[in-house]
């Protein structure tokens, strides 16, 4: 543990904490001063800040998991200390093999304060089979976390719409950070540092969503040399490089591209995508660093059944699918820019500056035509009636913003942080239903945001108050107070609670029962309208077994006092405009998840139980009578499990259970003819009608999935690492649905058996298990 002497005065010391190998920022590292118990830990941007120390000679033990201690002497005499980079050396153990799922330390938010937090790190996400190395599918595997639509990226959680949750890359807030093809999450693993999940009670420093907050932390890049990792799959194929850019910069490039094989020979039809990381940090001094971050991704997803609808035909000599038609398509564009300062002031004082710019389009049509020989409809007879239904919808979204955040360390016990933001927005929306114009609507508000809390540390209480003001589109300045508990109690017990409101101005249209497939959320301003509110109660109690494994009880209640939804369904004589269709109402959800995370020799994991109840109402539906919400899943019971059987072999498995959503079981059809004098063809499309919103519930899902991987000590898989000069090589083998014997139904669809009788089609995707195989190089 080496050791150095540093001189200087007064009572507070600060500095960053970084990996030795990369110079990358170690977020959540831990600082003790020795023989005392005192300590605080990194936070986003990999500095602490410590106060209260008395005059004299103390030793700081620095600390993080995977990595080699270090201890440095201070002096304080007059004046604060700002320590040089403190460089930890990564050990040679294989601790790193094992601990991949215990409780952490602390990252984007205080865990020692933060009430309903979860953290992840890239390994935690590789080793969820069904992940794909995948954030967004790798956090649905967390309790409160659940699945939209099938083929949805989308997730909610504990109750709240899609629509409620805040994705921010590095300070930057991303608008549906999704690809497409592959319901996946369009962040390159290989490029994140940290994942921190805020699903409820969050501080004032976050606003604008008000269900959950997830903040990924991005790398700098290795400032020793060339490093990096190439990973050809049966699924997609990444890169990932990292390099030293001059003597105090270090820069990164990562890209994936993703082609869909089976859709194009079976389908002929293109879907794939592409996203691009590049990074560059300019490390001034000790006290000021300059990053840049720019980010890109395109989506084009084609679902064309046409072409395979003709292969039954031929094969079996039918010609029941000639006049049919079913086309899902999706384009969409994400891109975001970043310049962020951070500068250390003096010990007490840090300061993060940023200003970004993101953008988000999308445009997707789904459409089903049919056309039928002959219907009898009472005494009337029609040929060549054409069955048809359509949608589409137009989604585009720019947000110029700046901020900053200031945090002072005003006394041992005392840490104030406040902060400004300003956000220029531009929303532009259109929608087309069955071909008919549903409205377009060009809105470009502003929004002015102001926070300040204070975290306050008496003995075994800590308390953090706070307050966040904001001025949207210049018409009221609203405020959210919030305040976060946590007490540690006798016998390794810590109780947690938290009370706040939140206010939401952007909200997310709900077509899930126009479209086919909604897999993007349509972001809609809020203008000459309150805003959505939500005010969260929470209460949890943990419990430490040992160092490596604790068990955590959460209990919520979300009073949604005001939420707006979408009447798509409309008709134009009853509304004209977008706007016109926004509906309000109200709800609440609430629940209680269970959750045990750590490690026993070579196996870690987690396992967690959730029982949640979500309602909501609006007075154009059921009567303005309470109901359940779309989404809500009453019972859960999910497992990640990995073993680490040597340092070169490792089993992965996952496991969920999920209780069935609720849906509306249509009893009616209501059908619309028009004429089209031109092609002479009489058009139908059905609209699929029930008495009563959400008056069924679906079967339970449940999914088993398991992958091997093993590092490669022979054969060509080495050789050819060895060739390229690459320290390492792995194959993974992943098998998905070993459950299919027990088939999970996504929808039932309805058909129409005679003129009094409709019968539901059972459908689903899990018919056959899947295999797949990557090979992963690292240098």
């Amino acid at each position: 543990m080496p050791e150095q002497m540093l001189t200087g005065q007064h009572h507070a010391v600060s500095g960053f904490i970084i990996d030795k190998q990369t110079s990358e920022t170690l977020i959540g590292a831990n600082v003790v001063v020795e023989g005392t118990g005192k300590g605080v830990v990194t936070d986003r941007n990999g500095y602490f800040q410590m106060a209260g120390l008395p005059k004299g000679r103390h030793t700081l033990v620095f600390s993080y998991i995977g990595y080699e201690s270090a201890k440095t002497i201070i002096e304080i005499t007059d004046q604060g200390i700002t320590l040089p980079d403190i460089a930890l050396s990564p050990q040679s153990t294989k601790i790193e093999e094992v601990m991949i799922v215990a409780a952490g330390p602390d990252k984007v938010a205080d865990r020692q304060i933060e009430t309903s937090m979860i953290e992840l790190s890239p390994k935690t996400i590789q080793s969820i089979p069904t992940a794909r190395n995948d954030v967004f599918s790798a956090i649905k595997f967390l309790p409160g976390i659940d699945r939209t639509e099938p083929f949805s990226p989308l997730f909610t959680v504990r109750g709240g719409e899609p629509g409620e949750n805040a994705v921010m890359l590095d300070g930057v807030m991303i608008y549906n950070p999704y690809h497409s093809s592959i319901s996946s999450g369009i962040f390159n693993t290989q490029t994140i540092k940290s994942v921190d999940m805020l699903v409820g009670g969050f501080g004032a420093e976050f606003g604008g969503r008000n269900s959950s907050v997830m903040y990924i932390s991005t790398k700098d890049g290795n400032s020793s040399g060339l490093h990096g990792e190439i990973e050809p799959s049966t699924f997609h194929s990444k890169a990932f490089l990292e390099f030293p850019v001059g003597e105090k910069g270090s820069a990164v490039v990562a890209g994936r591209y993703y082609f869909d094989v089976f859709s194009y020979f079976i389908m002929q039809s293109s879907s794939y995508f592409y996203d691009l990381n590049l990074s560059y940090t300019y490390r001034l001094n000790s006290k000021n660093r300059l990053t840049f971050k720019y980010f890109r991704s395109f989506d084009n997803n084609i679902i064309d059944l046409n072409t395979f609808y003709n292969y039954i035909d031929n094969a079996l000599g039918w010609n029941v699918y000639d006049d049919l038609y079913f086309n899902m398509t999706n384009r969409w564009t994400n891109q975001a820019a970043t310049i962020i300062h951070k500068w250390a002031l003096n010990p007490r004082i840090f300061i993060h500056t940023q200003g970004y710019y993101s953008a988000h389009s999308s445009r997707n049509y789904s459409g089903f035509n049919f056309q039928l020989p002959e219907v009898l409809n009472g005494d009337t007879v029609y040929s060549n009636l054409l069955l048809k239904t359509s949608s589409e919808f137009i989604n585009q979204i720019t947000d110029l913003s700046a901020k900053t955040r200031i945090n002072i360390k005003l006394a041992r016990f005392s840490t104030f942080a406040l902060g400004a933001e300003f956000n220029q927005y531009n929303f532009r929306n259109s929608a087309s239903i069955n071909e008919i114009d549903q409205g377009k609507l060009v809105r470009k508000p502003s929004q002015w945001s102001l926070f300040a809390e204070n975290k306050i540390e008496t003995g075994p209480l800590v308390l953090r108050p706070g307050i966040r003001y904001v001025l949207y589109n210049n018409e009221k300045w609203l405020y959210e107070p919030r305040v976060n508990m946590a007490l540690q109690l006798p016998a390794k017990l810590k109780l947690r609670a938290a009370w706040g409101v939140y206010h939401q101005y952007v909200i997310s249209m709900n077509t899930n029962e126009v479209e086919m497939n909604q897999a993007v959320d349509y972001y809609f301003p809020l203008v000459s309208y309150k805003p959505s509110r939500s005010v969260h109660y929470i209460a949890g109690l943990d419990r430490v077994i040992n160092p490596a494994t604790a068990l955590s009880l959460d209990v919520y209640y979300k009073d949604i006092e005001r939420i707006y939804t979408f009447d798509v369904n409309q008709t134009d004589v009853e509304v004209i405009t977008l706007s016109d269709k926004l509906q309000m109402g109200r709800g609440d959800a609430y629940g209680a998840e269970l959750t045990l995370r750590g490690a026993f020799k070579n196996l870690s994991g987690w396992c967690s139980y959730g029982l949640a109840w979500a309602n909501r109402q609006y007075p154009f539906i059921n009567n303005n009578r309470k109901y359940p919400y779309d989404y809500n899943r009453r019972h859960t019971l999910k497992m990640v499990a990995n073993y680490a059987l040597t340092k070169n072999l490792e089993y992965n498995v996952s496991f969920t259970y999920l209780s069935g959503t609720y849906r509306s079981i249509e009893r009616v059809r209501q059908d619309y003819y028009y004429y089209d004098p031109v092609s002479d063809e009489l058009g139908m499309f059905p609209i699929w009608i029930s008495n009563e919103k959400n008056n069924a519930r679906m079967p339970s899902l449940i999914n088993l999935d398991m992958s091997i991987k093993k590092r490669l000590r022979s054969g060509f898989g080495r050789q050819f690492s060895d060739f390229i000069n690459a320290g390492e090589s792995y194959l993974v083998a992943t098998i998905r649905n070993l459950t299919f014997f027990r088939r999970n139904v996504d929808y039932f669809f309805p058909v129409a058996i005679t003129e009094d009788e409709t019968k539901y089609l059972p459908m689903g995707t899990n018919y056959l298990p899947s295999v797949g195989f990557s090979y992963v190089i690292k240098f």
